[in-house]
């Protein structure tokens, strides 16, 4: 049966990190304060919005991706058998926040 899942994406462009990764970052931070090399990687939204879609194709049983919204950071996934939580996790950990906003039967409408 085909699915449809909507997912909403952050593009401030901040991953979400493991907690002991962020609390060795924070203890290398106090040693070496160079701003040099901790400088901040910024991505544009539109470079988020790629990867973002890059990332959702590799999921088995994909057909379509598309990005819709105001703001554009919804991002609607069609397929077979897709997975949301692993989906949303792979989000999470390549690219930026995510968050599974609604999974529905494809031609259901309201």
């Amino acid at each position: 049966m085909t699915q449809k899942i909507v997912l909403g994406l952050s593009m401030d462009g901040k991953r979400c990190l493991p907690k002991g990764l962020k609390c060795l970052i924070y203890v290398l931070k106090m040693i070496l304060p160079y701003e040099i090399i901790w400088k901040k990687r910024t991505n544009s939204p539109a470079k988020i919005r790629v990867e973002a879609m890059k990332t959702a194709v590799t999921c088995p049983g994909v057909a379509s991706v598309a990005i819709q919204g105001a703001e554009k950071n919804e991002m609607v996934v069609i397929g077979e058998g897709i997975d949301a939580c692993n989906l949303a996790k792979l989000l999470r950990r390549d690219v930026s926040f995510a968050q599974v906003l609604s999974v529905e039967p494809e031609g259901e409408k309201k």
